[in-house]
């Protein structure tokens, strides 16, 4: 590790077994500049940028050095932007965070990973739940949507099965993504980790929700949560069909 190197280190959140990474500025002198909150149980009572040791601010954890997305500055400009900023008080966690800070020394941009995971994944469950409900109006269904199989027979999936479908498949994607960012995977690997954990759930979901059907009503399920997860254009035209199932 050298100055001007973007650091890492991963902390969990107070009280559960949740990790986030908390970054900052390698100033080259066994100090780092961190921006983080008065007290780290309570993110959102404010906070400023300090300049640490290496040892405090990794509170015994393995130090990674970040290089996405890729500094901007040389080493010497990066930390002098970071020393420009110590004492600044103001911090929140969604919009001023420690890893706001680090990547606007290094690239001179403010942005968090971590929170577009969040409120990307947070507003895709909501288009999807929409997407979902909209399929169901789409049929003139007053309270249940019907899926009509590739053997001829049709499933009905009410919204008890297909809204907590897309929210558990939303989480199932959160934590996949999250994790594997967490682990140091690019965002675009994140990303693909993400969707395939929300797609993978969603099928399953579904198949579960349409098991009372036989192997039909799994295989129905199954291409509806795909369907679903793949964006909800698609759904109101795979639901149609006269009742021949129904959900439990």
């Amino acid at each position: 590790m050298a100055a001007g190197d973007w650091l890492r280190v991963e902390r969990r959140f107070a009280g559960s077994t949740v990790t986030y990474m908390h970054h900052g500025i390698d100033v080259g002198d066994g100090t780092v500049v961190h921006a983080r909150p008065r007290d780290f149980a309570q993110p959102l009572d404010g906070g400023s940028v300090v300049r640490t040791s290496r040892a405090e601010f990794a509170a015994g954890s393995q130090v990674f050095v970040t290089h996405e997305p890729a500094g901007a500055f040389p080493p010497d400009e990066i930390v002098a932007r970071a020393l420009s900023q110590v004492g600044r008080d103001g911090y929140c966690p969604v919009v001023d965070n420690c890893e706001h800070f680090a990547t606007w020394c290094a690239t001179g941009e403010r942005s968090s990973r971590q929170v577009e995971i969040v409120v990307g994944r947070i507003g895709a469950a909501a288009k999807r739940v929409a997407a979902a409900v909209s399929a169901r109006v789409a049929t003139g269904a007053a309270e249940r949507v019907v899926l009509r199989t590739a053997v001829g027979t049709s499933l009905r999936l009410g919204l008890r099965s297909i809204v907590p479908a897309a929210i558990v498949a939303e989480g199932a994607a959160l934590a996949a993504e999250w994790t594997a960012h967490q682990a140091g995977r690019s965002a675009a690997e994140s990303r693909l980790a993400g969707e395939s954990a929300g797609f993978a759930t969603s099928a399953l979901s579904l198949a579960l929700a349409g098991a009372a059907g036989g192997p039909a009503g799994v295989m129905a399920g199954a291409v509806a949560g795909a369907a679903i997860w793949a964006g909800g254009k698609k759904v109101s035209g795979l639901f149609s069909g006269p009742d021949a199932g129904k959900e439990s």
